[in-house]
């Protein structure tokens, strides 16, 4: 067998792959919808993808790996940092795309699978809000290299409070919070940062892209 022919082969076999994960995350999805979190099992995922068993237990060993797959997306949002040229604006971009996200059919239905077994589903969510939150931590590494916060401010308590900020209001409101409401939250939070004068602009078509 020739170079180009397995070159050819591992594409073919990436195609598939790629296919078998789509197939199991539209029937966790569905499946989701159908039974809840605790109907669901992966025979019925399986069944439903028209996949083998041994397939997802393979890729995904737990009920809590299955959510994790069909918020992957959502999450690769978080890996594509703003930059927009200011901690505020960096933030503030973050802050909007967690509403966005969360507001997408994979973040509801986890959001209702986790409000109704959390402790289960513990670890997932630690996951999940770890993944975002390293967006807000390079947000500040960046803010740092430009001279915007100093090296005695505690941006990592910041960055927290800035993420949660939007978490929490969310839970507390049952909604995602507006660009208003985001913008509120960055007063409070950057107020701290010695010599902070940031203002958030008046809508987020003004931040730079």
């Amino acid at each position: 067998m020739d170079s180009s022919t397995r070159r050819t082969r591992g594409v073919q076999r990436g195609a598939r792959s790629q296919r078998v994960v789509e197939k199991v995350r539209e029937a966790t999805m569905a499946e989701l919808a159908r039974v809840g979190f605790p109907g669901l099992t992966v025979e019925g995922v399986a069944k439903a993808a028209n996949v083998n068993r041994t397939t997802i237990y393979r890729r995904w060993p737990s009920k809590g790996a299955l959510l994790l797959a069909i918020l992957e997306p959502g999450l690769e949002r978080f890996d594509h940092d703003p930059d927009t040229g200011s901690l505020g604006g960096d933030l503030l971009a973050l802050m909007l795309l967690m509403g966005e996200t969360a507001a997408l059919p994979p973040g509801q239905a986890v959001h209702r699978a986790v409000g109704s077994t959390s402790d289960e589903l513990k670890e997932l969510v630690d996951t999940v809000n770890e993944r975002a939150l390293g967006a807000f931590r390079r947000a500040f590494d960046r803010a740092r290299a430009r001279g915007e916060v100093g090296p005695t401010d505690d941006t990592e308590m910041i960055a927290h409070l800035a993420f949660f900020g939007v978490v929490l209001w969310a839970e507390t409101h049952e909604r995602t919070a507006s660009e208003q409401e985001c913008r509120r939250i960055l007063r409070v939070v950057l107020a701290p940062l010695a010599g902070s004068t940031w203002t958030p602009p008046a809508r987020i078509d003004d931040l730079p892209h």
